[in-house]
């Protein structure tokens, strides 16, 4: 047969690397239900969750700790998170002296072997971002309407972290803070308040929750803390010279890289609740 004969051969080549945005989706896919369940549940379920989340969390700022250099007492770091976030506001008062004491030990202890005699700091700031801030979760779980208002938080954060991104992708031209984070626009940050400020509202009155004007408030703010968290985060990124703080979430990086906006959300969400909803 001549070649001229011969029947034209068709490779197909598949797509075997997916886009961030899909990757995206499909880590969303994943962990909504099982985030939204553990919250549903409460009881143990959910601060369990948190736990888990957190000492994640710890290990990765850990990890970005010793990338700058920092001597960082990573046992003492992941204990200190994990006491942090089961002690709750009436503890925390114990639980701090420890956690100062033991990195304060660790550092002289270091300090004698060539430390900076500073690695203490990275130590008890790494357990107050990765522990005391995300407990507030699960002290919010516990008040009157906790899960709606948990619900509120987190759902309003999705909203702000997509709409920037999504806006960010198809107008950002401005950028927001090229040295912390060069693919942030102004453009992605005024939609993600915008639809923030919007849906945080109807979100609220879709749970039956009280606020009334104090909502958009709300909203507003939970898109504010949720991109300041997201910013700080990369700072920490850059200051140890790495692009993601993990590899476990497919298309977000790690835990931290997961929950750097939910991690300033939470506290602004339990003292709204405290101060002006539940306040006599």
């Amino acid at each position: 047969m001549a070649a001229s004969d011969r029947a034209p051969v068709i490779r197909l080549t598949l797509p075997l690397r997916l886009s961030n945005l899909s990757l995206r989706l499909i880590a969303a896919i994943v962990a909504l239900p099982v985030l939204i369940g553990a919250t549903h549940l409460g009881g143990w379920v959910f601060p369990a969750l948190v736990l888990a989340a957190s000492l994640l969390a710890a290990w990765e700022f850990g990890r970005l700790a010793e990338a700058t250099g920092t001597a960082v007492a990573k046992p003492v770091l992941i204990a200190g998170t994990g006491l942090l976030v089961v002690s709750g506001h009436q503890l925390v008062a114990p639980a701090l002296t420890v956690l100062l004491l033991a990195a304060l030990m660790w550092s002289l202890y270091r300090f004698r072997r060539g430390g900076t005699g500073t690695d203490w700091l990275w130590t008890v700031g790494g357990a107050l971002y990765t522990g005391w801030l995300p407990g507030h979760f699960v002290t919010l779980r516990a008040e009157e309407r906790g899960l709606e208002w948990v619900l509120v938080a987190l759902c309003s954060t999705v909203i702000s972290d997509t709409a920037a991104y999504a806006v960010g992708r198809a107008a950002g031209r401005c950028k927001l803070a090229p040295l912390v984070s060069p693919g942030k626009t102004w453009e992605g940050a005024i939609g993600g308040l915008v639809f923030t400020t919007l849906l945080t509202p109807a979100l609220a009155w879709l749970l039956h929750l009280p606020g009334g004007p104090l909502l958009w408030v709300l909203g507003f703010a939970i898109s504010v803390f949720a991109q300041a968290g997201d910013l700080v985060e990369s700072m920490l990124k850059r200051t140890a010279g790495v692009k993601d703080a993990g590899r476990l979430v497919p298309g977000h990086g790690g835990i931290l890289d997961r929950m750097d906006s939910l991690v300033f959300v939470g506290p602004l969400v339990y003292y709204y609740v405290r101060w002006l909803i539940s306040a006599p």
